[in-house]
């Protein structure tokens, strides 16, 4: 039985002076993969994340040639601590990306203080649940905010794999993700459209979506669709998904679920990241990590427990014999098979890069559940092959990037924070709602709150100075007819 302490894991992750160098003394607690149910370790903290210096929101703005990174999931399975995947970059020159946004992000967003303005560019690695399921309400709730501008949206192209029941070919790709998406939330941006939802001077409507599809197997941009033609596309180019004001946004592929995933490569002023979304281990990103004339500053992969503490956590059972522990080990192994990095492979992934004269500056585990039974045991395997600066990405990581130094940090936010004021410099300057009343004897002109209800639906609603006779609403009532003009 190993119990670590906060002060035994700074000094076997060699923490010192904020920055994080996980070293390879960890193996000598002698623990690997098939450890990890029984190491004694605790599940309910995790003591590297408390170990991180504290970051104040709003303390230390990201301007010039500086990059920040920070992490707001980190989980194939939502939990409180650690929401579904999603990463945000801020560059000094404004620019802000978002890659992935699985379950529960949009809470984290919020608590960072993270205005939805900023949430505009979404890259998706892949279109799992887990890494798309809160663009709904990026996309819902974001033109209520500062956010009244196109919504652009990446990810990968078609499959192109056959059902073997029927023999079709699903177009399951990123345009025909994004159009039915739009659709699917017609109600909604139509039922919201009575506010503003669009700056003067921008090239759209907030609930407006421009998609690009990126070909994961040729490298070609030139797909995409947009609920509106004037919408200029963004420029890119072959293998590079975005690139403009100095950024360059390229990816390449990953080997995840099916054919269809993809990994993505920041360049900006001489730094640099990658982020994996999931993946099996493959040779594009030993490659992508080792062909730019310096190393990359922050390299983030998924990585898995092992089959063995999935089996025992989703099955309850730890007992070889036990038939539902080997259903679930099963089960498990399958799902590592088919989709992800086991914790050994990531190490050997990093030390090729290494040996190719590329080590990362920083290289972060994520997808993972960051705990310290889990985190220990997979230090272990990590350095069973790499002796580089390795750290496990937690929800509230904060990495702060310049050419002097890569900072991981530890936010310090509020449990009960509202959405921030708006980022967006335009936010004064909106055009009229879409179902607009502009006549002067309608207290909420230009907005016409009522205009999309029926008649008869109206007339059961109970009046205002019923219950309050001070309500806007008693005082200056909204004038019939209840129609837009």
């Amino acid at each position: 039985m190993v119990d670590l302490s906060k002060r035994d894991l700074l000094k076997l992750s060699g923490l010192a002076g904020g920055a994080v160098a996980l070293g390879s003394g960890l193996s000598g607690c002698g623990l690997g993969s098939s450890a990890n149910a029984a190491t004694g370790l605790s599940p309910e903290k995790n003591t590297l994340f408390a170990s991180l210096p504290e970051y104040k929101l709003g303390s230390k703005p990201v301007v010039g040639d500086m990059m920040r990174i920070t992490f707001l999931g980190t989980t194939p399975l939502e939990r409180l601590t650690q929401s579904c995947s999603s990463v945000f970059v801020e560059l000094g020159n404004g620019e802000c990306f978002v890659f992935d946004c699985g379950a529960g992000v949009t809470i984290k967003y919020t608590t960072m203080q993270i205005a939805y303005s900023k949430m505009r560019k979404i890259f998706f690695t892949h279109l799992h649940g887990d890494h798309t399921s809160d663009l709904t309400h990026i996309y819902c709730f974001g033109p209520q905010g500062d956010a009244k501008s196109p919504l652009y949206i990446w990810g990968p192209s078609a499959s192109g794999v056959q059902d073997p029941v029927d023999g079709t070919y699903y177009d399951d790709g990123t345009l025909n993700f994004a159009y039915h998406f739009r659709e699917m939330n017609r109600w909604h941006t139509e039922s919201q459209s009575f506010v503003p939802t669009r700056y003067t001077d921008s090239e759209g409507d907030g609930y407006d979506i421009f998609a690009t599809e990126l070909n994961w197997r040729n490298g070609d941009t030139s797909r995409s669709w947009t609920t509106r033609p004037s919408i200029p596309k963004p420029p890119s180019g072959q293998w590079v998904a975005y690139e403009a004001n100095g950024v360059r946004v390229s990816y390449f592929p990953a080997i995840h679920g099916r054919a269809g995933s993809v990994s993505y490569k920041l360049e900006w002023k001489g730094l640099s990241m990658i982020f994996t979304g999931d993946t099996k281990p493959n040779r594009f990103l030993i490659e992508n990590a080792s062909n730019g004339p310096t190393p990359v500053d922050v390299l983030i992969s998924e990585m898995v427990v092992p089959p063995q503490f999935w089996a025992t956590k989703l099955s309850g059972q730890s007992d070889p014999n036990n038939v539902e522990y080997q259903l679930a080990l099963k089960n498990s192994w399958a799902v590592q098979e088919n989709s992800h990095t086991p914790q050994k492979a990531l190490g050997y992934i990093l030390n090729e890069i290494a040996k190719n004269g590329k080590p990362p500056r920083l290289a972060v585990g994520t997808h993972f559940q960051a705990e310290d039974d889990t985190i220990v045991p997979a230090l272990a395997d990590i350095r069973s092959w790499y002796s580089g600066p390795f750290t496990v990405a937690s929800d509230f990581m904060v990495i702060d990037v310049t050419r002097d130094a890569v900072t991981p940090m530890r936010a310090i936010v509020s449990d009960y924070a509202w959405n921030p004021p708006p980022a967006d410099p335009r936010s004064g300057y909106t055009d009229d709602p879409k179902y607009k009343d502009k006549r002067p004897v309608n207290p909420y002109a230009p907005m016409a709150p009522l205009a999309q209800f029926d008649p008869w639906l109206l007339a059961h609603v109970i009046p205002p100075c019923f219950y309050d006779q001070e309500d806007l609403s008693c005082v200056t009532p909204y004038p019939p007819p209840y129609k837009s003009e």
